[in-house]
């Protein structure tokens, strides 16, 4: 079963903010946050979470004796990522002019 670090890895992974997800879920960002931080969602809700990063190619590494928990994303979402976002640069202050 999805556990909230998984959630937060996979949505890091996709670049994916809770608004991103909250629309591809139909899910409320606050539940989704409430989730992400450890608190009780129901099972549904937990399923279709899991469901959509699935469909993304997100696959879910669980704990055992040697590793932790991980992501593992299918070769097809990686390259749906695209390049990294270029650094914003900051605006400067119209004040004195």
């Amino acid at each position: 079963m999805l556990r909230p670090i998984h959630a937060r890895m996979a949505r890091a992974a996709l670049d994916w903010g809770l608004r991103d997800l909250e629309e591809r879920t139909g899910i409320n960002k606050n539940t989704l946050a409430r989730f992400e931080s450890g608190k009780g969602v129901l099972l549904s809700t937990a399923q279709k979470i899991e469901d959509v990063f699935a469909q993304e190619g997100v696959r879910f590494v669980f704990e055992d004796n040697d590793h932790g928990p991980g992501i593992v994303m299918a070769k097809r979402s990686v390259g749906a990522i695209g390049p990294e976002k270029p650094p914003k640069t900051p605006k400067r202050s119209q004040k004195g002019k």
